[in-house]
């Protein structure tokens, strides 16, 4: 009777454990992901402002218009 109780505890233990560490695996690579998003929004956000820049710049020299 005791190996009915310990085998099925020990069982459930062990999974919880490999719940656990694969919570964990999945917070880190979550954290990796929202820093690689915040880099390429970043980046982004730097290329649409340069093109703004150079939009700006041949709107200049091609058709005098004055930006704002």
């Amino acid at each position: 009777m005791a190996i009915a109780v310990v085998v099925p505890l020990s069982l459930l233990l062990y999974s919880n454990n490999r719940i656990t560490d694969a919570k964990e695996t999945l917070r880190a690579d979550i954290g990796t992901l929202r820093s690689d998003i915040r880099r390429l929004e970043e980046k982004i956000q730097s290329h649409f402002e340069h093109m703004e820049m150079r939009l700006r710049l041949h709107e200049l020299e091609h058709h005098g218009k004055k930006t704002e």
